[in-house]
């Protein structure tokens, strides 16, 4: 192999951990192709179902108060018990999409690390911050804590709202959402198409204008995170202690911080099915090595990341990373520092090729 296939390991390493996002949004995170158990693919889809619903039901109440004369309409929109959007979406095949595969693999993942630590009565790093005596890193852990506490219910189960979600997936969901009502409206309701486009057309434009991405769990964890980083406190100890209490985001965001990533790049390279990637973000990221080993342990003992026996697993990364010198690490995750549409069009061509297209 010469020296330029030795340098699109990148490549390859991107495109591999975007295949199992998108095998898990084709085939809605079958266990045997998306390595994820039934529990998981029952949560993912429980999710998903959730995340639709609480999207449909805030254009549906907009949509109501536009459409009151319309008896029989409005009581459909405004009958809890009838879902509309969904079984459209879902015959139309619109939900089997990578990003959204994505985050559900995410929130499963998330939720099982944190299910991990959910019974210990030692108190997390999290609710330590909010004391802190710098207010800047108290105030970022409160909304943390805040944001983590909207994705749990009352039985520590997980829950997902529209909140969640990068902003350019929110408005692509919001309009897939919005066109399954259209379609109802007017072959079911008989609404003349062009009322039915203007009210929703508004409704959906003024949900996604109030959108704020930097509302949600990531957004806060990567700034909590950076304040820490700037703080100089950002140090291996903290990310194993995160790791070890559950709390993956912040995690995902300091390793990111630490290996001048953005948090989405920084949890795929994480996820690589393979197992590489965790080795390359700790050693980019300049984790000693007994760190290293307890976090790779971690890693494949509390998630699904990766398959194969925990220590094993965690055996051969630890190998890879200490055969693995910064500079080449370094050089591998380059990929990841570029535009996130450029990586986009990477892995779609090598998927291509992969099944029988341009090479």
């Amino acid at each position: 192999m010469n020296r330029a296939q030795k340098s699109d390991a990148a490549r390859l390493l991107l495109a591999a951990a975007r295949e199992r996002f998108s095998v898990a949004a084709i085939d809605l995170l079958l266990p045997e192709q998306g390595r994820l158990t039934e529990w998981q693919r029952l949560t993912a889809s429980t999710l998903l179902g959730q995340l639709v619903r609480a999207i449909e039901d805030a254009l549906r109440g907009a949509l109501a108060d536009r459409f009151a004369e319309h008896e029989a309409l409005h009581a459909a929109l405004t009958s809890a018990h009838v879902a509309i959007a969904q079984p459209l979406l879902e015959r139309a095949n619109v939900l089997r999409d990578d990003d959204l595969g994505n985050v559900l693999v995410r929130r499963v993942e998330e939720h099982r690390f944190y299910k991990a630590n959910a019974d210990s009565a030692k108190e997390d790093l999290v609710v330590e911050l909010v004391r802190d005596a710098d207010g800047r890193v108290a105030s970022e852990a409160m909304a943390l804590l805040i944001a983590r506490s909207r994705r749990f219910d009352r039985f520590q189960e997980p829950v997902m709202a529209e909140t969640e979600l990068p902003a350019e997936l929110q408005h692509r969901l919001v309009w897939m959402v919005a066109a399954a009502l259209r379609q109802y409206m007017v072959q079911r309701h008989g609404i003349a198409p062009g009322a039915a486009d203007t009210a929703i057309a508004a409704v959906a434009g003024a949900m996604i204008a109030g959108y704020d991405e930097g509302d949600s769990l990531e957004a806060r964890a990567l700034r909590l995170a950076r304040h820490l980083h700037q703080a100089g406190r950002l140090a291996d100890a903290l990310l194993q202690r995160t790791l070890e209490e559950g709390g993956l985001p912040l995690f995902v965001a300091g390793l990111a911080l630490r290996c001048g990533l953005d948090y989405q790049a920084a949890w795929e390279v994480l996820s690589d099915p393979r197992g590489r990637g965790p080795a390359l973000l700790l050693r980019v990221a300049g984790v000693e090595r007994p760190i290293a080993a307890a976090i790779l342990l971690v890693l494949n003992e509390r998630g699904r990341l990766f398959s194969g026996a925990a220590a094993d697993a965690a055996a051969e990364q630890l190998d890879l990373f200490d055969e693995t010198d910064e500079s080449a690490a370094h050089e591998v995750l380059q990929l990841w520092q570029v535009d996130p549409g450029y990586r986009a069009a990477i892995t779609r061509l090598s998927t291509r090729a992969r099944h029988g297209g341009v090479g």
